[in-house]
């Protein structure tokens, strides 16, 4: 009776080690599982405000990122972002050598993360474009000029004809390369009803193509770059959307 009293004891134990391990390691998984789920939020909502034109509001959600996650995954995609962010042709706070230290963390502490080739990239050309930086001032065409008046009041639709005036022309024109860049950062322009990027991508690539020698044409290939960041990002958001609403039905 004794013996069957112990083994009911040990067993008795057995199971209830065993239950505690599980709901220990359990807890863990779930913990886990929940971090992650917040972290793809942050780094959801943070391209959604990039998307808007709030720089500040997306770097805080990346760094809440690496607050949360220290060197662990998605930290380089969180660092990857922030290089992104501040790169932004439209940011009023852009620093391209604060953008290359971003990326070059993603290379150097993240030797595995797919991100490793594209963060490579990014701060090569940036690099490039500031070691090429003069203190020229290029000079400005009048619709030019207009243009960029009519974009800062919000008045997209009169700021493209203007451009398109230069663009139109049937033997070129001089300033051809700025009409495209600004053709471009206006389909791209966050406030723009009419935005499309993928009519913006399409004059930028223009201007890369038929105006190598132009001084604009590396921070042409960078604003390609992030829209191209961007519309893939889109991509994946909708299919994590769908991904969602078939787990909740």
């Amino acid at each position: 009776m004794g013996r069957k009293h112990n083994r009911k004891r040990q067993y008795v134990h057995i199971c209830s080690a065993c239950l505690i391990f599980f709901l220990i390691f359990g807890c863990t998984i779930l913990k886990e599982s929940r971090n992650r789920r917040e972290a793809d939020d942050h780094i959801l909502h943070s391209r959604q405000l990039l998307e808007k034109g709030d720089y500040k509001g997306a770097l805080e959600k990346n760094q809440a990122v690496l607050s949360e996650f220290g060197k662990d995954r998605p930290a380089d995609e969180a660092l990857f972002n922030m290089g992104l962010i501040y790169a932004h042709y439209a940011n009023p706070e852009k620093d391209y050598n604060r953008s290359v230290e971003y990326f070059r963390k993603v290379v150097d502490e993240y030797p595995q993360s797919p991100l490793l080739e594209q963060a490579k990239i990014w701060a090569g050309v940036l690099r490039d474009m500031e070691k090429s930086r003069t203190d020229e001032i290029p000079v400005i065409n009048e619709h030019i000029l207009r243009s960029r008046q009519l974009l800062a009041q919000g008045n997209y639709r009169e700021a493209l004809k203007e451009v398109q005036n230069i663009l139109s022309e049937p033997y070129g024109n001089p300033y051809a390369d700025q009409a495209l860049l600004y053709a471009g950062l206006i389909y791209a322009h966050y406030g723009n009803p009419e935005r499309d990027y993928k009519r913006s991508i399409a004059y930028f690539e223009q201007l890369i193509k038929e105006h190598p020698q132009s001084y604009l044409f590396e921070q042409a290939k960078i604003i390609v770059g992030i829209l191209n960041v961007i519309e893939k990002a889109k991509q994946v958001d909708i299919e994590i959307e769908k991904k969602r609403k078939e787990m909740t039905r």
